[in-house]
């Protein structure tokens, strides 16, 4: 028989939904999940409230953004995108939120020639927040050369908002999936979805991005001088339709082997671990010396190491 635990979720977004999700699914593999909002002894939160601040149990903190950062004033453990080598932090990028597997982005099972041949469109593009100065001046030096469709709310110029985002993705070369910020460990679903959908992608964002795909099978940003560099050699890809196709055939990943992220094995053994051990634990949110001197002590210090830092540099 399964061990019965107690959990609850709280300030997440909208849309999810606490009886059928992502973290729940991962749960009932070990064990016997009850949803118990009064008293739960496992609490998963995000980052779109204060309502965790009542719970007095283990605190798992989730975030699906480049920000806020996990604080262990605040959590016990963290699932978040940082690289970061901390026993109470489990790498999680949101694009295995996705349903999207590896076995999706095998090349070897796809038919090639037949995929391109349905790319009628140069290069899409779907974006909704408007703020991105780094994707908005890319999307208008690239589309001075050829038009890029976009289909979200963002910049739209095909009439309308697409209903079937993979649907509309499908039909290009390209596709421009810029993230909303640059921060190591910030990839989101946007290039996973651009390589579901069987197109190249054109990407900035997550510096590090070589450590879980095969760079030379896309566009990478930091690979080039500059945007113009960048720009020049999508143009010359688009041109000749030889070497579009020898980028095309580049594996995803590196040997066509998956990174690690998408092993969920990963986070079952993470969470497992904690549950197993949530008696032995005494939870941030019930020490009052960690929350209220500890933690706030030696932030205080390292701001204060990184000011001393910044002015021996200058000094120099």
């Amino acid at each position: 028989m399964k061990e019965k635990i107690k959990v609850f979720f709280t300030d997440f977004w909208t849309e999810f939904i606490i009886s059928d999700n992502f973290f729940l699914d991962i749960l009932e593999k070990d064990f016997e999940v009850e949803i118990n909002e009064d008293n739960p002894e496992i609490l998963f939160y995000s980052w779109m409230g204060e309502n965790y601040k009542k719970y007095k149990c283990l605190r798992i903190f989730y975030t699906p953004e480049n920000w806020p950062k996990p604080k262990y004033k605040d959590c016990d453990f963290s699932l978040s995108f940082e690289y970061w080598n901390d026993l109470r932090n489990l790498r999680m990028p949101n694009y295995i939120l996705y349903k999207i597997t590896p076995q999706h982005l095998d090349k070897t099972k796809w038919n090639l020639d037949k995929i391109m041949s349905l790319h009628s469109g140069f290069c899409s593009m779907l974006v909704s927040n408007p703020n991105q100065i780094v994707r908005n001046n890319f999307f208008n030096k690239l589309n001075k050369y050829k038009k890029v469709d976009s289909g979200g709310k963002h910049l739209n110029n095909i009439g309308g908002r697409v209903k079937d985002k993979l649907e509309f993705i499908s039909g290009y070369k390209f596709n421009l999936c810029f993230e909303n910020a640059q921060h190591q460990g910030y990839t989101t679903e946007k290039i996973v979805e651009a390589m579901r959908c069987q197109t190249i992608p054109l990407y900035w964002g997550n510096p590090l991005i070589h450590f879980e795909f095969n760079t030379k099978s896309f566009f990478n940003y930091t690979d080039y001088q500059n945007e113009d560099e960048m720009i020049e050699d999508i143009i010359e890809h688009d041109k000749d339709d030889q070497k579009y196709y020898q980028k095309f055939i580049k594996p995803w990943f590196e040997d066509n082997i998956p990174n690690q992220y998408f092993d969920h094995q990963r986070i079952r053994k993470y969470l497992y671990d904690i549950i197993i051990r949530r008696k032995k634990i005494v939870p941030i949110a019930g020490n009052v010396f960690k929350q209220k001197l500890y933690y706030p002590l030696g932030y205080n210090i390292n701001q204060l190491k990184g000011k001393f830092h910044k002015l021996v540099k200058r000094e120099l």
